[in-house]
């Protein structure tokens, strides 16, 4: 971890405000917030 961070990494986040089972009911997965987090990282 002493490489330091260049302009080809990067980092994301995203906050699930509401409960797991909630996007699984929404969505049919609760893996939703992680597909949207790849999708970010993605692009």
């Amino acid at each position: 971890m002493s490489d330091e961070i260049g302009h080809h990494c990067g980092i994301a986040l995203v906050r699930l405000k509401k409960p797991l089972a909630y996007y699984a009911e929404k969505y049919g997965s609760s893996l939703w917030g992680f597909n949207q987090l790849f999708l970010l990282m993605e692009k």
